[in-house]
């Protein structure tokens, strides 16, 4: 390894534990399954849904760090992350023939949050969404797994980092095809001949 990069790597690893250690210290003693945290991001997500079923995705913007100079934002259709706010903005608001969702409705569910920091958390849940595209002639739904970063401000929790993500092919096929299974298939199994003991 080259002297430059050894430094370099020694300066960068005693910036991130200065800045990472008072942090870890300060929230450290807290409930790693904090309930109110967890209902604290449950009304961010209601105030999310809002703002998504009002199709101004603007106002969700809104909901994020004005301050944050880098957010990051992965839509779940997307090949890669936006990493600007002007990307995020034209994302959400296209012009023109960009313009392809008519509208959307979303709902969040299986909340579940971490403390990161004395002001910042970490949440997991999932989005369902239902939306009727402009060159599709019906309306589809999707569910998806999703993550974000948050910051504690004056006014709640905002985003800082946001990722949606769909399950694999395989997985949401199979999913697919066992809830296609009807409700008294179980009774079936249970009262069969045929299986083993």
């Amino acid at each position: 390894m080259k002297r430059r990069e050894l430094l370099e790597g020694l300066l960068m690893g005693g910036v991130a534990a200065g800045l990472a250690g008072p942090a870890a210290a300060s929230h450290a003693g807290r409930d790693p399954e904090d309930p109110q945290l967890t209902a604290e991001i449950e009304a961010l997500l209601r105030e999310t849904e809002a703002a998504w079923n009002s199709q101004d995705l603007l106002r969700w913007f809104d909901l994020w760090d004005a301050e944050d100079t880098r957010p990051y934002y992965l839509a779940g259709e997307e090949k890669d992350f936006f990493v600007r706010r002007e990307q995020i903005e034209k994302y959400l608001e296209p012009k023109g023939p960009a313009k392809l969702t008519e509208a959307i409705r979303v709902s969040f569910s299986d909340v579940s949050a971490r403390w990161l920091a004395d002001d910042l958390a970490f949440a997991a849940y999932h989005m369902h969404s239902e939306m009727k595209l402009v060159f599709v002639e019906k309306p589809f739904a999707s569910t998806l797994r999703a993550a974000s970063v948050l910051r504690r401000k004056s006014e709640g929790w905002r985003y800082v980092c946001y990722v949606e993500a769909f399950q694999s092919p395989t997985m949401y096929f199979q999913g697919l095809i066992e809830d296609a299974v009807p409700d008294d298939y179980a009774e079936f199994y249970k009262n069969t001949t045929m299986k083993k003991d």
